[in-house]
């Protein structure tokens, strides 16, 4: 649909209100704060989307040109109209929610049309074993888990280093491309260089710079945390924050919540001598707490990401 403030309600009360009672993940790309050109951010969206939803009203040449796109890939689009007659000739064959202004009518339509297409683009995408799994200073990301934002002094900065750690491990049978792969992480108290703030207080750090990650591998990322001034430095060691990691992939779209305390690295070396029995590891069993080789860069960006 056209960027036009007449479209607002159109978006938030009939499209995003049914896409969120069926379970979607929804966006708009005006939502989103980005570098480059929109254009290219709407194209990469399409690609990554399971279900594109297109409003012919006005008949806008960009919406006709993406949504032309979004068929050359085969995408499940559902196209919606206020006005029949601006459905232009090549796109009559195929069905239209005729919404004549009514946004509470737009919602009740298109929520079975919805439910439909999300079924059908789940039996025709990658198997089930095709997946993106992630670890915490080496510890199994889960839901709810408990992880350590490490502390230490960094001799190149002089200065004391915050480090949360999360490598991102490629468990499908195919390489996985950075056009493949959006992660975010979104965390309380944590600000960093150009982090954005959130309404809520919280900070949304993106990952960029990926390369390839070949089947079975993984690839570490380390984002370098900064604690905003008048920040209880007691609760952020002993309660710990909330941290979320929101992922959208060809694999789907998911996010992973759990906590992460701050601790010093010493600390954290000290344990990690030790198995959960007190009893001292072999030399060669014993893992680095934080790994700064081969890292990927993390810039910021808004958080709105989304599948449809």
């Amino acid at each position: 649909m056209p960027f036009a403030s007449s479209f607002d309600d159109v978006y938030k009360l009939g499209i995003k209100k049914a896409c969120e009672e069926e379970g979607a993940y929804c966006e708009r790309v005006d939502e989103q704060m980005f570098d480059g050109s929109i254009l290219d951010r709407i194209y990469n969206q399409i690609v990554k989307s399971d279900v594109v939803i297109a409003d012919m009203t006005g008949k806008n040449p960009n919406v006709f040109y993406e949504t032309g796109y979004a068929h050359a890939l085969n995408k499940k689009v559902i196209l919606l109209t206020q006005d029949q007659d601006d459905i232009p000739f090549d796109l009559k064959h195929y069905p239209h929610i005729v919404y004549a202004g009514r946004i509470g009518d737009l919602a009740e339509k298109l929520k079975p049309r919805l439910a439909w297409a999300l079924k059908e683009s789940q039996m025709t995408g990658t198997g089930a074993d095709d997946k993106i799994n992630y670890s915490v200073h080496g510890k199994g990301l889960i839901e709810g888990m408990e992880a350590e934002i490490v502390e230490f002094f960094d001799e190149e900065s002089r200065s004391l280093a915050r480090v949360l750690q999360i490598d991102i491990l490629n468990e499908s049978s195919r390489t996985l491309r950075p056009e493949d792969l959006d992660l975010g992480i979104v965390i309380e108290s944590f600000t960093g260089r150009n982090a954005s703030r959130l309404e809520d207080g919280r900070y949304w750090h993106v990952v960029t710079g990926l390369s390839e990650i070949f089947p079975g591998s993984r690839r570490p990322v380390l984002l370098r945390l900064e604690i905003p001034h008048g920040a209880d430095y007691k609760k952020l060691s002993q309660s710990g924050v909330n941290v979320c990691l929101k992922e959208i992939s060809r694999f789907g779209h998911r996010s992973i919540n759990f906590t992460a305390k701050l601790k010093s690295r010493e600390i954290l070396e000290f344990g990690h001598h030790f198995d959960g029995n007190g009893i001292p590891l072999p030399v060669d069993e014993i893992q680095p707490v934080v790994n700064l080789e081969s890292t990927v860069g993390i810039t910021w960006d808004d958080p709105s990401r989304k599948d449809v």
